[in-house]
């Protein structure tokens, strides 16, 4: 088997157990009940849902060019030539995407929403991947997206994907801080003190003779 045909395989079993573990765990969060008292405007979940329904039609055009060769000339001409060590990188990404993926939807339990959403039983999560990390679902997407980009070895996949995720992020991660801002208030300012926005922060140690850096 090449590597285009294992990584179309590895695709494939990726986005598989990624669906199953978003549907797994939003039912067990409706199912929980609630009442929703701040959601986000619309206008932002129509642009959510407009790239995620272009993020699944050019995966299936890339899996169907690839496997059943119809169109080829849809994507090929944006293939590269990566070295094998790169696709491999990606699929050790791609599986530490999912497990990262797995901890946040565990860590969030009944907060979990497909939108922005404040609900009435809404809890400061601060433990987890939040201990370090305010926005650790946003870090997944990203890892999750070079995953598929060295998988694929195509430019145009991982550039359009990731402009349009840094867009819908860039839309969404200040007015969700808004929103638990509204909420939260000042706990939610104490905890953004302390933590990065989609990386752990850099600390550095403090020595008797300096000062804090």
């Amino acid at each position: 088997m090449d590597i285009d045909s294992l990584s179309n395989y590895l695709l494939i079993i990726i986005f598989s157990l990624f669906t199953v573990i978003r549907i797994t765990y939003y039912r067990r969060a409706r199912k929980a009940g609630y009442k929703t008292v701040v959601s986000e405007s619309r206008k932002y979940s129509i642009w959510l849902s407009v790239f995620i329904c272009y993020e699944v039609f050019t995966f299936f055009s890339y899996i169907n060019v690839r496997s059943l060769n119809y169109y080829p000339q849809l994507l090929t001409w944006a293939d590269l030539d990566l070295p094998l060590g790169l696709r491999i990188l990606g699929a050790v990404l791609a599986l530490v995407g999912l497990a990262l993926f797995v901890w946040i939807h565990r860590t969030l339990g009944d907060n979990l929403s497909a939108t922005l959403r404040i609900k009435d039983n809404h809890t400061l999560v601060t433990v987890g991947p939040y201990a370090l990390i305010r926005h650790p679902m946003y870090s997944a997407f990203y890892l999750l997206h070079i995953a598929v980009f060295f998988l694929t070895a195509n430019w145009f996949i991982g550039v359009t994907w990731m402009i349009g995720l840094s867009l819908i992020i860039l839309l969404r991660v200040s007015r969700e801080e808004a929103m638990l801002l509204e909420r939260f208030g000042e706990d939610y300012r104490t905890y953004m003190r302390r933590t990065g926005k989609f990386l752990p922060p850099i600390s550095f140690s403090r020595t008797p003779d300096s000062g804090q850096l």
